[in-house]
């Protein structure tokens, strides 16, 4: 006799890591239930929806409202960041708390996944990452197994350079200082599959009660091999701008809420030579390895 279909819930769904994560789950051998939740359960993507075993449901992890994770054996939590002017460690305590007290209502769950982010161990000195600090340590023993999925830095961050073509004089620019400074980075689709592999991983033997794992694409990248990844899949000439550290309060004053561009600042700076993240770019034996380069991931999202 088979067993029955395992059942996960993914919030907030609407999230770059949540959408992977939901495409690796339902493109699984397992087939397993999914159910996502939205803010807008109206926004969830076609592609979803009209898979049988995909649930679109309305939910706010900022208000403890809709969020269901009834009949679900494990949770993915990808913490959003505020944008609204809210301190983003208070905002994370709060949107943690109310994941946790919903996970302690249903027993079913047995596995939670928290796609963190890389030196969530440090409590101070990673700008807006020391919101994924404030959820790891809320839910850490949330349910029997944790698994804390740490992703290096984004390769699809430089999604909005690759998709300017119809600038006049394209510009890509590099907030790591030095063109030739490598750090690890990572693909939101590897990111998706290593989810969704312990998302469904929740057999006797792989019972461990906390994980951590820091999850790098195939190898380290600099700004010489962005630039070349981007004009390789955009057709066209960029020409390379770096920004040096004490630019970077200029630049994100462009992109962010003044109130966060302090918090930016310190997060990239802690990448750099001499921050407090560098130190653990070499690694660790808890490292896993993405198999998507970085040339093709932004072919993807210019193709997209």
């Amino acid at each position: 006799m088979s067993s029955p279909p395992i059942h996960v819930t993914v919030l907030p769904a609407s999230t770059q890591s949540g959408e992977a994560t939901i495409r690796a789950l339902l493109n699984a051998e397992q087939q397993p239930i999914v159910r996502g939740i939205y803010r807008d359960a109206s926004k969830a993507p076609k592609e979803f929806t009209s898979n049988p075993r995909f649930d679109a449901a309305k939910g706010d992890i900022d208000l403890w409202s809709g969020l269901d994770f009834r009949g679900s054996d494990a949770v993915f939590y990808n913490p959003p960041p505020p944008f609204d002017g809210r301190d983003p460690a208070v905002f994370a305590a709060q949107t943690a708390n109310n994941v946790l007290a919903t996970l302690k209502r249903v027993p079913s769950v047995k596995r939670l996944v928290v796609s963190s982010a890389m030196g969530s161990q440090h409590e101070r000195g990673t700008g807006m990452l020391r919101l994924n600090h404030v959820t790891d340590l809320v839910l850490k023993k949330a349910v029997s197994e944790v698994v804390i999925v740490k992703p290096a830095y984004y390769m699809q961050t430089w999604a909005a350079a690759a998709k300017a073509k119809g600038a006049e004089k394209l510009c890509f620019e590099s907030l790591l200082e030095d063109p030739n400074y490598k750090i690890p980075m990572v693909s939101v689709e590897d990111i998706g599959k290593c989810c969704a592999e312990y998302l469904l991983d929740i057999s006797e033997a792989s019972k461990q009660s906390l994980r951590t794992v820091d999850l790098h694409g195939p190898r380290d990248y600099n700004a010489v091999d962005v630039h070349k990844a981007i004009e390789k899949a955009t057709g066209k000439k960029w020409d390379l701008v770096n920004i040096p550290r004490e630019g970077l309060a200029e630049y994100f004053g462009k992109e962010v809420p003044e109130v966060y561009v302090p918090d930016f600042v310190e997060m990239i700076t802690a990448m750099l030579p001499g921050g407090v993240l560098a130190a653990e770019f070499e690694g660790g034996e808890n490292i896993v390895r993405g198999t998507i380069e970085l040339e093709d991931a932004l072919q993807r999202m210019v193709s997209e």
